[in-house]
């Protein structure tokens, strides 16, 4: 697999995550229209218990058989009979949990609801290992399909449910015909097809595995959940409100580059998982590109952030900008050291960020809770300061593996951050000389941000050519003598 085909595979997988963010934009003033704020806050009920079992159900086993070859039908087929068998126990324990919720929530149609919902736990975890057959295959164009036609299936029934009257349920259905739609479609095109054998002791490695992973997940989903409740508790609803808008923003190029960056490249640096020196030069190359393109989008929004807030969310949201220039420094530097838990899942070390996960929730947590009381702002400073100092210590971690020293990362990062510097003060300067107006100094903001990730680029054109280059052929060469094998 050329370094070209894990580029388009990346920006395909971004370009997907983004028509579906599109397609919810389009859909939800319709839905908003067509139902009450009621049946929506039974579905927002309803859905955490769905989100969390779902999490459960996904417990790192697919992920971990990107790593397997293909012909090892063995640990293929036992590994999608436990999914199932996993998730249909989880399902049933979410729907028997209905009455339990409607109890406490004094709210009867929760036990129907959680009934329905439970399918998609089950779909969820048969899809888990047809759609780990198409990531190893590399087969994008294939999930990408699979994605959009499942999201327009889902979101088109939401529709036509909620005009024909029936509430609540219309976004359920949305739920349902999304991961139905995904299962079969998926199941289809992968060619996956599993063999009636069960062999535990060929799955056990895989179990392991996931086990971290899940642990992983967990672990972040709970941070960001404590961190928010301890937000709204100590300040109130209106200032959880601008906090959770400014993180929404922050972690946009987490979500829209680096993650789909990991999805797409994890599956070739698993080939290469026993040459640390060659995904040492692979974190630093990945590094390069992932610096070059965050960095300056997110200086710019920093620095443009009352005109790009006020423009995109009103006048009344302004606060939330201030916020997220707080939060930018930490969330970017975030968004590009998140490459290495890929490379850690590549050498199969997921012990190692579990146990970085779960240090950086409570220190960050336990600040939290220490100068929250002082304000937002002081909230935001003290996440971007954690942040900061722990990537430090998760580096110091992951670069002895890769035969890479502190200086080697500092340099693949010493570029985009002069160029981004650079483009900040910039933007100061015609700022302050020029009446641009508002969309002015948005479109201002645009062109620096795109003229320093080019710049960066270009200077860095030859190093990053034959570092590319090398990396091809070495996955090339160790992708013959696994298919030999």
């Amino acid at each position: 697999m050329s370094f070209r085909t894990i580029a388009f595979g990346t920006a395909l997988i971004s370009s997907v995550r983004l028509i579906r963010l599109l397609a919810q934009f389009v859909a939800i003033p319709i839905l908003a229209r067509l139902l009450t704020p009621a049946e929506y806050g039974l579905v927002a009920i309803a859905m955490p218990f769905v989100l969390f079992s779902m999490m459960l159900a996904d417990a790192g086993i697919g992920m971990s058989l990107v790593r397997t070859l293909d012909n090892n039908k063995l640990a293929w087929s036992t590994s999608f009979w436990l999914s199932t068998l996993l998730g249909l126990v989880l399902g049933l324990i979410m729907a028997g949990f209905g009455p339990v919720a409607a109890a406490v929530f004094n709210e009867p149609q929760l036990t129907p609801m959680l009934i329905a919902l439970s399918f998609v736990v089950l779909a969820q975890s048969i899809h888990l290992i047809p759609a780990a057959h198409l990531q190893k295959n590399n087969r994008f164009k294939t999930i990408a399909c699979v994605e959009l036609f499942a999201t327009f299936s889902g979101l088109g029934t939401a529709v036509y449910m909620a005009y024909h009257g029936y509430g609540a349920w219309a976004l359920i259905g949305q739920q349902i015909v999304y991961f139905a739609v995904r299962l079969v479609t998926s199941f289809c095109l992968s060619g996956y097809r599993p063999a009636l054998i069960f062999r535990w002791s060929h799955v056990i490695e895989h179990v392991r595995f996931g086990r971290n992973v899940l642990g992983n997940g967990l672990v972040n989903y709970f941070s960001r959940s404590f961190d928010n409740w301890v937000v709204g508790k100590a300040l109130g609803a209106t200032m959880l409100g601008f906090y959770s808008m400014a993180f929404l923003f922050a972690r946009l190029p987490a979500q829209m580059v680096t993650g789909p960056l990991q999805y797409v490249v994890y599956g070739q640096l698993a080939k290469i998982n026993h040459d640390p020196e060659a995904l040492g030069r692979a974190f630093l190359l990945l590094t390069r590109l992932l610096a070059a393109i965050i960095f300056p989008a997110m200086g710019m929004v920093a620095a443009a952030h009352d005109p790009v807030f006020t423009a995109l969310l009103s006048d009344k949201w302004a606060y939330a900008g201030v916020i997220f220039m707080l939060l930018a420094p930490a969330c970017a530097l975030q968004a590009v050291v998140a490459v290495g838990e890929t490379i850690l899942f590549a050498l199969g070390r997921t012990q190692v960020q579990l146990r970085t996960s779960v240090e950086f929730a409570c220190i960050w947590i336990m600040a939290l809770i220490a100068f929250v009381t002082f304000g937002l702002t002081s909230a935001a400073l003290t996440y971007c300061v954690v942040t900061i100092l722990y990537q430090i210590r998760y580096l110091s971690i992951i670069l002895p593996m890769l035969h890479l020293r502190f200086h080697h990362y500092l340099r693949a990062l010493m570029t985009p951050l002069i160029a981004t510097g650079l483009s900040i003060a910039a933007y100061v300067v015609m700022r302050q000389v020029f009446d641009l107006g508002q969309w002015g100094l948005i479109g201002t903001c645009g062109a620096l941000s795109i003229m320093a990730a080019a710049v960066t680029i270009a200077l860095r054109q030859q190093q990053l050519m034959q570092e590319i280059r090398e990396l091809d052929l070495h996955i090339s060469s160790q992708h013959v003598a696994q298919r030999d094998l």
